[in-house]
């Protein structure tokens, strides 16, 4: 595998016109096309991601790149393709799909531009339920983590929140995280010239590393 170089003005021209001519037939025309710009790029970068992960992880991670092909069996879009693509990086001690329940670090390129960061969008309830536990059991610790994240000038903290779980005795700022169904903490830019760098794994790498304590604290919850 060719060592990641950055993705090109070729590799965005082609998610646009994905986006704009999203059939079967299209594809099929420029599959070949496909593999140069944006396939062959992206595991390039998985694999240097990888290589880093020490760095910003504290461990060795596996990774999983996005398929292009969308499930549409229950989808009312029915559009077969995304136009962008992901990478997602992991515990390399999970097995097959566990690290769906489990705190990921990712990075997702579109047609507008990227976004980045640490996340968990699949978490079963129990999962949660121990998440809320571990927060009301030392909330000050929690705190001072919370307050790093408030004046980051990179990541924020998004994701959807159950409306019932509510704790008045915390903090108004900890009344943000307790109620999450996802959490994410997220940064996002546009056209930027680190897209196009071989450096970029190396900066995504920096920006994982801040996160480094919230993913601990996160991989350290045990569902009952």
């Amino acid at each position: 595998m060719k060592p990641f170089e950055g993705f090109t003005a070729e590799t965005i021209d082609f998610l646009w016109e994905l986006r704009m001519n999203n059939s079967r037939e299209w594809m099929e025309e420029n599959r070949d096309r496909y593999k140069r710009v944006l396939k062959e790029p992206f595991d390039s970068l998985a694999a240097a991601l990888v290589a880093e992960s020490i760095a910003f992880g504290g461990r060795e991670m596996k990774c999983s790149v996005s398929r292009i092909n969308r499930d549409i069996r229950f989808s009312k879009d029915k559009s077969p393709y995304r136009a962008s693509r992901w990478v997602v990086l992991y515990d390399a001690a999970l097995q097959g799909t566990a690290w769906k329940e489990r705190p990921s670090f990712y990075f997702e390129l579109n047609p507008e531009g990227y976004e980045h960061g640490l996340g968990m969008w699949c978490s079963p309830s129990a999962f949660l339920a121990a998440y809320r536990r571990k927060i009301e059991s030392n909330p000050a610790a929690f705190e001072r983590m919370a307050k790093k994240f408030e004046k980051d000038p990179l990541f924020r903290l998004e994701g959807r929140a159950y409306k019932k779980f509510k704790n008045e005795t915390l903090s108004p700022l900890l009344q943000a995280w307790y109620p999450k169904k996802d959490v994410l903490l997220v940064a996002r830019g546009g056209m930027e010239d680190i897209l196009f760098s071989p450096e970029l794994p190396q900066f995504l790498a920096e920006g994982w590393s801040r996160l480094k304590n919230f993913y601990a604290f996160l991989d350290a919850i045990e569902a009952e």
